[in-house]
């Protein structure tokens, strides 16, 4: 059904100057016409009018990269993102156990601790979690995701002791007697503890699925990712898009260690450019380091100090790059977008070295038009951003890392090198269609506060990071708008408000482009709007 818009600015994104008076949807969900009022309502032919009261109306915003399932930790656990001692974590660890009387066939999760922020300024161990049960398994997640901390029931039901030696690409922490603290680093450490919790969940994603897209709904997101898709998970957003469920678009990338060609495979009907559903398989995901905060992005110089002081630590990478080629090579001869996560400049130069080869070893003609995606980019140097507009490379970067976690980059790698992080500056000058995500659930789909953190880059602790790499508004904008759709392809329909497109709307309470800068983050969504039709609303106070 058509429907009008009208009493708003909308704010086409197709340049920074230009403005409509009205939009009006066409029957099939695309944008009729975007312009001005008069001739909107002429074209409208009596269509319902929707009065959206002086509000400012964008596209849809479009996130890069996240992991869509794994919203479900802000539906199913503890949430220890403001604790800032092992005590605190305690109590937040026991109230929710009590809140939840999990039995011993259950499990206890937590996820959002950092041990930046925490008195003792080190990771909890084994001990910290037995104190709330022995009896239970339970697993708390640093807010990277990247590590964890298991209590000894856990680790005894997986199966690790001292003997355990540590896995190629990640770790575990050792007492000075070699007992396991609890303390696992990086999916090869980690994947062993999840293959216990998991099962103990029983998760039941298609009653969480309004909860989970509400996640992104509220804050104007009208396209998603999930970014690291295993065979399971494809199962049931495969069966989420049959059953009707999904009103946002969902793109899914099936993850290197889960033979993701055999996913693509299993799901031939979901696997290329056209949603089903609002589901798609776009492309394979691999990741080649760590977390900065986390002292395991894999760096070509030394931080200035490494895990329990250790010096000239530059972490690691995770795959060999024979593995890396072979893996990008997959996905080039496919003809398949590869997605990389990568933190440290080390771990860049080894992407870009790999893609390059599989670039030039592949027989497809269409090899240089995949648009490969590095993910996150924190410590991505200008040089190598001038590699990735050659290799046509798209930076998706973790903007919100200046302001949640630049003081520990700083602290990290000193003032030069962590004042540089997330340089959004150097991908506009490189002329590269940057993108900003929030690598969500490590944070909330904030897209607006990703803006405000790639124009104004000041710290938690108040801390201005390198001026040279702020953008402006306009720029931050289309990073979460028609760069977010170039990233995937999609920007023939997605984007920007112009007729012909689908008409997906993020209706906010003020113009970002017209407040102070440091006010973007404090703008509230309205109402998101997908396809023409109302998907979220935000409830009267």
């Amino acid at each position: 059904m058509k429907r009008l818009f009208t009493n708003a600015t909308f704010v086409t994104m197709r340049d920074a100057r230009e403005r409509a008076e009205a939009l009006l949807v066409d029957d099939d969900g695309t944008i009729a016409y975007v312009g001005d009022l008069g001739e909107a309502r002429s074209l409208a032919q009596g269509a319902p009018e929707t009065d959206l009261h002086g509000a400012c109306v964008l596209p849809g915003f479009i996130d890069p990269h996240s992991h869509f399932t794994g919203a479900l930790q802000y539906l199913l656990y503890a949430d220890l993102s403001q604790c800032t001692s092992f005590a605190q974590i305690e109590a937040v660890l026991k109230e929710f156990a009590a809140s939840r009387p999990v039995g011993e066939d259950g499990v206890i999760m937590a996820i959002g601790y950092d041990q930046n922020n925490l008195e003792e300024g080190q990771h909890p161990t084994r001990e910290l979690l037995d104190s709330v049960s022995t009896e239970v398994p339970i697993l708390i997640t640093h807010v990277s995701n990247h590590m964890g901390v298991a209590n000894s029931r856990l680790l005894e039901l997986a199966g690790l002791d001292a003997r355990t030696p540590d896995p190629e690409g990640g770790r575990y922490g050792r007492d000075d007697n070699g007992e396991l603290t609890g303390y696992a680093e990086e999916p090869a450490a980690m994947n062993g503890l999840y293959a216990v919790t998991t099962p103990r969940m029983n998760l039941d994603f298609f009653s969480m699925a309004n909860d989970m897209q509400d996640v992104y709904l509220e804050n104007g997101v009208t396209t998603c990712q999930d970014g690291a898709t295993g065979p399971d998970m494809a199962n049931v957003l495969c069966a989420l898009a049959e059953r009707g469920l999904l009103k946002m678009d969902v793109v899914g990338y099936p993850m290197a260690g889960s033979d993701p060609l055999a996913t693509l495979e299993a799901h031939p009907d979901y696997d290329g450019s056209n949603y089903r559903g609002h589901f798609r398989l776009g492309g394979l995901k691999m990741f080649l380091d760590g977390s900065p905060q986390g002292l395991t992005a894999w760096m070509s110089e030394p931080y200035v100090e490494g895990p329990e002081g250790e010096r000239d630590w530059c972490a690691y990478g995770t795959m060999s790059d024979e593995d890396a080629l072979a893996f990008a090579k997959a996905a080039v001869d496919t003809n398949h977008q590869l997605l990389c996560h990568t933190n440290g400049d080390a771990a860049a130069d080894q992407l870009l070295r790999v893609y390059a080869q599989a670039q030039a070893q592949s027989a497809n003609p269409d090899a240089k038009a995949l648009r490969p995606v590095m993910i996150h980019c924190q410590t991505v140097r200008k040089d190598q951003l001038e590699t990735m507009a050659e290799l046509s490379m798209v930076p998706s970067i973790f903007a919100s890392h200046v302001w949640y976690w630049g003081d520990a980059h700083v602290k990290n790698f000193g003032p030069v090198r962590g004042g540089r992080v997330s340089p959004c500056g150097d991908a506009v000058d490189c002329g590269l269609p940057f993108t900003l995500h929030t690598d969500t659930p490590v944070l909330r789909p904030n897209l607006l506060e990703g803006v405000w953190c790639a124009v104004r880059r000041v710290t938690k602790g108040g801390r201005q990071l390198d001026a040279e790499q702020a953008v402006s508004v306009f720029d931050a904008l289309r990073a979460i708008t028609y760069n977010g759709a170039y990233q995937y392809g999609e920007e023939s329909s997605k984007g920007t408000l112009e007729a012909g497109k689908l008409a997906d709307l993020a209706v906010l309470d003020a113009n970002p482009l017209e407040v102070d800068p440091d006010e973007i983050r404090s703008i509230k969504v309205l109402a998101t709007v997908k396809e023409g039709e109302n998907v979220w609303e935000r409830k009267a106070c």
